[in-house]
């Protein structure tokens, strides 16, 4: 039997306006304006890195950008691969690199399922920032990169934690198919007018997560990814994209849009040619210069996916009030 409730978003998360960093210094601990830090969670053993933008100010809500890094990746190599904290693609938001525990995310089966749980983590985390600083709690968003992608689509399946995030989007996932959602169960996001926007990056000729799927790996295909995205935003089953343009023809890229429920591309997918496991960048990046050509066999890309990642997350924001089906 499901009974739908209706909350606020602070009432549902338990952040109020007393707990608000807004109108606050800086704590001490935190990276001054225009600089990065690695820091501890309070009462956790976990750590994370923050950028806190130059123009930041204390009596002003700013969004909130989460980064996870790949499996044996951390926040600091995350921070320089996605470039979350340049200016140029980022001038007014907090950017976070959360830290794995033992190199993995939740759903990798190199990962610790019970303790610590990363969507634990990730809940505390926000909380954590929300009480210490200015933040816009209409405009939080998470993206990973593989490893970390398949998170993110943890993080949204989530009715608690996910219901905090305004959109998502998720570079060379590592989509596993250990149950709805790769080691936690089924996908059962809260009910809520906004949806859950989607973006997804992939590239053709990826060796680590191939696009097509690998059976005995258990990688689902980037279309089934997509599908099931697209049916949680209100579309048909396997419904076809609205669209499908070409962005780019050699190496040729493909973008793909899902209308669903009323919604405009709240499923979207760049299909990269030629491109592997890789950030797609203009110039050469971590991915790059360490994967080599054999994964990476361009040596950089013809688009800067973080632009596309900001412009995306720029359509959404959360409103004050959402479903939870229970």
């Amino acid at each position: 039997m499901h009974v739908s409730f209706i909350f606020t978003l602070t009432a549902l998360v338990g952040i109020g306006s007393a707990k608000s960093g807004c109108g606050k210094a800086i704590p001490d601990e935190f990276p001054s304006p225009g600089s990065s830090k690695t820091l501890s969670l309070p009462n956790s053993d976990r750590s994370y890195r923050i950028h806190i933008p130059s123009t930041y100010q204390h009596d002003t809500k700013a969004p909130v950008y989460f980064s996870f890094c790949g499996a044996g990746k951390d926040g600091h190599e995350q921070e320089g691969l996605s470039q979350f904290s340049n200016p140029a693609f980022n001038p007014d938001g907090i950017a976070v690199y959360p830290e794995t525990d033992n190199g993995v995310w939740l759903s990798n089966q190199y990962a610790h399922t019970s303790h610590p749980n990363d969507l634990d983590f990730t809940d505390e985390l926000l909380t954590h920032l929300e009480e210490s600083l200015c933040v816009d709690q209409s405009r939080i968003y998470a993206n990973g990169k593989s490893n970390g992608g398949e998170l993110t689509a943890v993080i949204a399946c989530n009715a608690t934690v996910g219901s905090r995030f305004a959109a998502f989007s998720v570079v060379s996932g590592a989509w596993h198919e250990t149950g709805d959602v790769p080691g936690v169960g089924a996908c059962e996001p809260a009910k809520r007018d906004e949806g859950y926007p989607f973006l997804i990056f992939h590239g053709t000729v990826d060796q680590t997560a191939p696009i097509e799927g690998d059976v005995e790996d258990e990688i689902v295909p980037i279309i089934d990814v997509l599908h099931n995205w697209a049916e949680r935003n209100g579309c048909d089953k396997d419904q076809k994209w609205a669209r499908n343009v070409t962005i780019h023809e050699d190496p040729l890229v493909k973008r793909a849009g899902w209308d669903c429920d009323g919604k405009t591309n709240i499923v979207e997918f760049y299909r990269e040619g030629d491109n592997g496991h890789c950030w797609p960048c203009t110039h050469s990046n971590d991915d790059y210069a360490t994967m080599g050509r054999d994964k990476c066999p361009m040596g950089h890309y013809v688009f800067n996916a973080t632009e596309i990642i900001f412009e995306f997350y720029s359509r959404y924001q959360l409103n004050s009030q959402f479903q939870l089906e229970m």
